[in-house]
């Protein structure tokens, strides 16, 4: 199998979710080639991201999976 190691763009940023059930994520989300955090949530068609070495529920360095249409907002941390 080709290494595919290369092919995606890490591009992390910090950011806050809050999310419809009152739930407040921090994590580190990958905008790849986007050049900011709001360019990636205006123009991904995705319905799901992920974010990385994420806080949630008290448990740091966990993955979550989050359905953006369960979004309230979302807030860039300073890096």
């Amino acid at each position: 199998m080709a290494d595919m190691s290369n092919t995606w763009v890490k591009n992390f940023r910090p950011v806050i979710v809050k999310m419809k059930d009152g739930t407040t994520i921090n994590g580190k989300l990958n905008i790849g080639d986007y050049s900011r955090v709001s360019d990636f949530f205006r123009q991904s068609q995705d319905q799901y991201f992920v974010l990385s070495d994420a806080e949630h529920r008290g448990i740091s360095g966990k993955v979550v999976i989050v359905n953006r249409s369960e979004i309230v907002w979302a807030e860039p941390e300073d890096a």
